[in-house]
């Protein structure tokens, strides 16, 4: 009789063992899980970034992208229990680099113009992810409204200029090897878009004119300040 006590302990000591270890598997799958689905968030955001800082002239929506970037990457710091240094790392790199964002003597080239329309329509949807995440910011009460508006029509204007400046920026291709029709008809491209779209920025309209000269002949090419990015001038 005691025997069979003694086994039956010593068996629920090792269901209870087994109980123990196997929570403490799942617990670890669980975080390695949740790990997993942060760093797959915070590639993406970093891919967005990289787009936002070649094609924004306001450094300040890629400094707030970036920041979610780090905050990412602080949830995966809490959940690491093994080798905190990789992260930690990344950490300082992403608050290092929404420092440089801010510093004004850290500037680099920014264009509109994509090469291909495979370039314009990944850029356009890292634009529309922007917008989406700009969103929740406002919801969250890390910006206010009034930042929101500034930009969203800063955004906005940004999604249009991409392709309306790739198609100029084709057209002065043309252009430059002589294939006047060529040049011409991606001007009309990047004129339709502008009419199609409903933005109240001044300079829509001074483009569509300006386009309508080039296609005629009476302009070799777009006045410098619509030409170069900036901020959206005009709120919707």
């Amino acid at each position: 009789m005691t025997l069979i006590v003694i086994l039956v302990f010593l068996m629920l000591i090792t269901l209870f063992g087994v109980s123990v270890i196997g929570r403490i598997q799942q617990r670890q799958r669980l975080r390695r899980l949740q790990q997993r689905r942060l760093r797959i968030q915070a590639e993406e955001l970093i891919e967005v970034v990289a787009c936002l800082e070649q094609t924004l002239p306001n450094r300040a929506i890629t400094k707030h992208i970036n920041d979610m970037i780090i905050a990412l990457q602080q949830q995966m710091l809490a959940l690491e229990d093994n080798h905190p240094e990789h992260i930690e790392a990344a950490i300082q790199k992403s608050e290092l680099y929404s420092e440089e964002l801010i510093n004004p003597k850290n500037r680099q080239s920014i264009s509109y113009q994509r090469e291909s329309d495979a370039q314009i329509a990944k850029t356009q949807l890292h634009i529309n992810e922007t917008m989406h995440l700009i969103t929740q910011l406002a919801a969250q009460g890390t910006i206010n409204e009034i930042e929101l508006d500034a930009y969203l029509i800063e955004l906005r204007w940004a999604h249009l200029m991409v392709s309306v400046m790739s198609y100029i920026g084709q057209g002065d291709k043309s252009m430059a090897i002589s294939d006047r029709f060529s040049a011409q008809a991606f001007y009309r491209k990047a004129q339709q878009l502008l009419m199609e779209s409903m933005h109240q920025d001044p300079r829509r309209l001074k483009m569509i004119k300006e386009l309508s000269e080039m296609v005629d002949g009476g302009r070799v090419g777009l006045s410098r300040d619509l030409r170069e990015p900036s901020s959206a001038a005009m709120s919707m």
